[in-house]
């Protein structure tokens, strides 16, 4: 159902034309000229005392042809009537509706008010804000119509757009707080991008630019949030080759985006991005890309990182770098670690070269010690605490919040080998 939130004033009624694209209405009153337009299958108008007894008979009279309702509310001097307020407008919303909220005669605080619950509704109750309107009486100039009446021209501004700034910053949170560009890259693909400065039809349009940024974006928080490398680095690359070849171009058609790119520039993994080619920087890299997943809260995703990361890291310091993603190779490397920890529990344990190579590092108990530490975390998180064993959940997130620190030991030992 459509509907049309509207709240009646307490000033006087002067007569208007109202206009909304080519349609007008000859009217001292709102509600009808939204009814005339928009065609809601009922208009509800909330009132206060001051309002009821005031210009609701007017409203009331105007919208004769056209279904309504009326709802008292307070006046909103305290919390708690603010928060009255708040529910009698929800309770007006039912799943699958479709509101049109007028802010005309909305008093003091109360656009604010009724904007915020739209949008709680929206997110909560599931019902769609299909504008947000506001006729501008103040703007337009006086005029005579046929009959000799002066009325003054009043557009209909629609704030929809506004509402696309609140979706972007739920998106951009999205992105800052979880690591998660899907709602960036959804926007640009329905070109709902706040502030353009121009239409964005046609080719070749910024659009087309910053949709490039955009998927390149998602595509290294996707692998971030999977665990992938590889693809963490490729990915990011494009992230700094398209920021770096448009940014001045993006600044200019979407002023809203400024603050994005500078938080883009400021994620860890992208500071010191490298080509993903097996090498020490690459693994340097892919640090900062589990620093990051820990940050984030993507624990599970940065154990089982942190476990693959130690066997790239054996076979580096083996000297086999073109051979990294080799199954035989790796499998060998998790034997070497799994061999110092047996060793370090005075157990027997299967020698071969990369043991070997291993136990001529100074403190290799250390690296034993890392090994053990980070295969339990991973092994308690893929087992879901089911087992009797388990860390008690303080103290999992305790070392994997240590798991960034424990690796940059770890690194430095290797590399120093």
């Amino acid at each position: 159902m459509r509907k049309c939130f509207s709240f009646v004033g307490t000033g006087e009624l002067k007569p208007a034309r109202y206009t909304l694209g080519k349609n007008r209405s000859d009217t001292c009153v709102i509600q009808q000229a939204l009814a005339e337009f928009y065609q809601p299958d009922l208009t509800v108008l909330f009132v206060t005392g001051k309002a009821r007894t005031g210009n609701l008979p007017k409203v009331i009279t105007s919208l004769k042809e056209h279904p309504y309702t009326v709802i008292d509310i307070p006046d909103g001097q305290t919390d708690t009537e603010l928060w009255e307020i708040f529910n009698k407008i929800s309770g007006q919303v039912s799943p699958e509706d479709e509101i049109l909220l007028d802010i005309t005669h909305a008093y003091r605080f109360m656009p604010f008010l009724a904007f915020l619950t739209a949008l709680y509704i929206r997110e909560v109750a599931g019902a769609g804000l299909c504008g947000v309107v506001y006729g501008a009486y103040e703007a337009g100039e006086d005029i005579c119509d046929s009959d000799g009446q002066t009325r003054r021209i009043s557009p209909i501004s629609d704030l929809a757009s506004f509402l696309t700034l609140a979706d972007w910053m739920m998106a951009v949170r999205s992105f800052v707080s979880f690591a998660d560009a899907g709602g960036i890259k959804a926007m640009v693909s329905e070109n709902r991008v706040p502030g353009a400065s121009h239409s964005m039809t046609g080719e070749n349009t910024p659009y087309d630019t910053l949709s490039n940024l955009a998927s390149s974006l998602h595509q290294f928080t996707s692998a971030v949030q999977l665990a992938r490398p590889i693809e963490a680095g490729s990915s990011g690359v494009e992230v700094l080759k398209n920021l770096a070849q448009f940014r001045n171009e993006i600044e200019s058609d979407f002023p809203a985006l400024s603050p994005v790119l500078e938080k883009i520039t400021k994620v860890p993994p992208l500071t010191q991005v490298t080509s993903p080619s097996p090498s020490w920087n690459t693994l340097k890299s892919q640090l900062l890309v589990i620093s990051y997943q820990v940050e984030k809260g993507l624990y599970l995703q940065a154990a089982e990182l942190a476990r693959e990361w130690m066997v790239s890291a054996v076979i580096c310091h083996q000297g086999l770098f073109s051979s990294w993603l080799k199954e035989t190779v790796r499998r060998d490397a998790e034997d070497a670690l799994h061999a110092l920890t047996l060793k370090k529990k005075r157990k027997p344990y299967r020698s071969s070269p990369m043991v070997k190579r291993l136990e001529r590092i100074n403190e290799w108990v250390k690296i034993a010690d890392t090994w053990q530490k980070i295969a339990r975390i991973r092994n308690d998180l893929a087992h879901c605490g089911m087992r009797e064993n388990r860390a008690d959940t303080k103290t999992l997130e305790s070392n994997i919040l240590a798991i960034p620190e424990d690796l940059e030991v770890f690194y430095q030992k290797l590399r120093s080998a």
